[in-house]
């Protein structure tokens, strides 16, 4: 591959994680093509993380993780997840009944009202 050209997406990749951008409104600004942006955030990002077969510490007990300060470059947005108190109330909504976890990327997720918060919580934090 050419030197150049990685780092010239290695480049446009750092700032497009520093902007408050979405994917389609960076490489709209940048004159790319958005699926030329995805690949190269897809494998940066790829390439930095550890292989599988690298051997690691088994993560301690959930009680025992510490408090995690969010990554530098992470675009993730806290979540709080609470019940509503009138879900019937809900349901001639946008959604009809359905909880929506928002992404910075734009993406959506939806759940049928009483999915459990606990799953939704892990959910957000793996994201």
């Amino acid at each position: 591959m050419d030197d150049g050209k990685r780092a010239l997406w290695t480049k446009a990749v750092s700032e497009f994680e520093q902007s408050k951008l979405s994917q389609r409104e960076f490489a709209e600004q940048r004159k790319v093509e958005l699926s030329n942006l995805r690949y190269w955030i897809y494998r940066l990002r790829n390439d930095s993380r550890p292989l599988a077969t690298e051997k690691k510490d088994p993560p301690p007990a959930p009680e025992q993780r510490p408090a995690k300060a969010p990554d530098v470059g992470s675009r993730l947005v806290p979540v709080r997840v609470v019940a509503s108190a009138a879900p019937k109330a809900r349901q001639g909504e946008e959604g009809g009944g359905l909880l929506e976890l928002a992404l910075p990327s734009g993406a959506r997720l939806r759940f049928p009202i009483g999915t459990d918060p606990r799953y939704l919580r892990e959910l957000a934090a793996a994201l």
